[in-house]
């Protein structure tokens, strides 16, 4: 038993040695905690021509990013969270953001990929599909129903657009540069013709 002792004890002090240098905040890892001030920005891409960019829009600003920043040699510190406020009343902050004017709704007609005539639109969905219900309102699109968690408006359509379906699909999808409209066929599975699409997005194009 002595013997086994003696041998185990190199190993007890190692860990105790180890342990001691991770309390005391030792590491024999470099410190990278700020090794993302020499990362080096790329150019912003450029839109192709004949095409159309609503415009960049930074998901997760860094508030005060220029304050944050921790002087030469010295560790970064995450800054706290802000502090919650608390309201008077429950639900008097709801009621005044809703009653914000959401302001100038920017519509730029323009084609995806493959040629398909879309409409962007630089305000949120919230915003987007109000003003989309509205300016259908005041066309001769009709709307027969709605999905707004789905972002849909079905329609009918006349004649006169020259699609082979009397019905359609409005359809309002988020992407990287705003809200996108488009019109699906009447069972949503794709795109209708691109002479018909562009009519009608060009209809209500002229409403919004």
């Amino acid at each position: 038993m002595r013997e086994g002792q003696m041998r185990a004890l190199p190993v007890a002090a190692w860990l105790l040695v180890l342990g001691s240098s991770l309390v005391t905040g030792c590491s024999w890892l470099p410190d990278r905690t700020l090794v993302y001030r020499d990362a080096e920005t790329a150019e912003r891409m450029e839109v192709p021509e004949g095409m159309h960019f609503v415009g960049f829009q930074d998901s997760y600003p860094i508030p005060d990013a220029e304050d944050r920043v921790a002087p030469s040699g010295e560790r970064f510190r995450a800054p706290s969270p802000p502090q919650l406020a608390i309201l008077g009343r429950l639900g008097e902050d709801a009621d005044a953001a809703q009653s914000e004017d959401p302001g100038r709704l920017t519509a730029i007609m323009g084609r995806d990929g493959n040629g398909y005539p879309i409409l962007m639109l630089s305000t949120q969905f919230v915003w987007a599909w109000e003003y989309v219900g509205q300016a259908l309102g005041r066309t001769d699109l009709n709307i027969e129903d709605r999905n707004r968690e789905s972002g849909i408006y079905y329609i009918r359509v006349p004649s006169s657009y020259g699609l082979s379906e009397r019905q359609a699909q409005i359809k309002l999808s988020h992407t990287v540069n705003g809200i996108q409209v488009a019109v699906l066929n009447q069972r949503g599975t794709t795109l209708v013709q691109q002479a018909p699409g562009q009519a009608i997005l060009e209809r209500l194009y002229n409403e919004l």
